[in-house]
């Protein structure tokens, strides 16, 4: 088959491999679509802490059963389907406890083995969701990432009708988890550097896109809550946390609640200790897309969230170093980039 496979940093070469080979309990899924994800980014400048070359990135995707392993049942060939990426160990504490996506012994698809820039991919056959009619493949490669932020925002941010939210960042993972926010009844205001995505937030229906840059974010915080600050602030850039996480902190108010989504390849953020305990202001963090799968495919079936509004550029999967580097282009409006490996 063909593959963009990544040799080192910035090395990434389409190119003839071996078809993937099902283990027992895996499908082979013919990949349709496969979007591009910040933490892609990551591995193609050699900075994701698994990543061992050489490796077939992406694990934003969706496809059809092609082929069974000798030990799945119940699929049939022809699924329509999109995929979640983490395999777990069902061992380990946390997974014992329930929480797979922070298993001791976590796999990713994509980073710790080869993922979907590729025609064919092997997926574990428990991963697989099947995708309701009216979701295309473009749209169900979206799911993964728009998972990210209904984990982040559902389940641990876990707003309630009427609560000021604030997002940073109007990425895919901001956008969606402004979405999500907006769906449970909360109020959002987003806070975005480039015009063009906070001209896409408004698109979408937030009620507020701010550019940090051109404001006193203390101030604005303040007039927009009352006095207070946001209940709930939700961090989605993860590229600039030494700015970020002080925003979040600047946004909150006294016990609110900051909730840290972002993917932070090395660590430098400051933490100011004192003042987040003189206010009892809760810090958590959120990772993955645990649980997420289901209910986001019922928000883009039922069109409460519809992926092809926020995706920017649809190209052949021989482009896929040109989709990186403009993906990372801030002169670009680039949201969501899709691969077609199948042309």
């Amino acid at each position: 088959m063909k593959a963009a496979v990544l040799h080192g940093a910035a090395d990434l070469r389409y190119e003839t491999v071996p078809d993937p080979a099902p283990a027992a309990r895996d499908v082979i899924v013919k990949v349709h679509a496969c979007s591009i994800c910040g933490s892609d980014l990551h591995g193609f400048h050699g900075k994701h802490p698994r990543l061992v070359f050489p490796r077939i990135l992406g694990h934003e995707f969706a496809g059809e059963v092609v082929a069974l392993g000798s030990g799945v049942k119940g699929v049939p060939l022809g699924q329509r389907a999109c995929c979640d990426i983490d395999i777990f160990c069902g061992q380990c504490g946390p997974c014992r406890e329930g929480r797979t996506n922070i298993c001791e012994k976590l796999r990713t698809m994509g980073f710790d083995r080869d993922g979907a820039y590729a025609e064919y991919v092997a997926v574990p056959a428990g991963n697989l969701y099947p995708l309701p009619e009216n979701v295309s493949y473009d749209q169900a490669s979206a799911v993964q990432v728009l998972g990210i932020s209904y984990h982040a925002v559902a389940h641990r941010v876990k707003p309630g009708p009427g609560e000021r939210v604030a997002v940073i960042g109007a990425g895919p993972i901001g956008l969606g988890a402004a979405l999500v926010a907006k769906s449970l009844g909360a109020d959002v205001t987003i806070f975005e550097l480039l015009d063009y995505r906070l001209a896409m937030a408004l698109k979408l229906g937030i009620e507020r896109a701010l550019d940090p840059s051109k404001i006193d974010v203390r101030g604005e915080a303040l007039a927009l809550t009352g006095g207070n600050g946001f209940d709930k602030v939700v961090e989605c850039v993860g590229g600039f946390q030494e700015k970020t996480v002080q925003m979040a902190v600047d946004l909150v108010k006294r016990g609110g609640q900051i909730t840290v989504v972002g993917t932070f390849p090395e660590n430098k953020a400051m933490i100011p200790i004192a003042y987040l305990k003189d206010r009892e202001i809760d810090l958590t963090f959120s990772r993955g897309n645990f649980q997420a799968f289901a209910p986001c495919l019922d928000l883009v079936a039922k069109r409460a969230v519809d992926p092809d509004l926020y995706i920017s550029h649809r190209l052949p999967l021989t482009r896929a170093a040109d989709a990186l580097h403009l993906l990372e282009a801030r002169n670009v409006e680039a949201h969501k980039i899709v691969l077609h490996p199948q042309g």
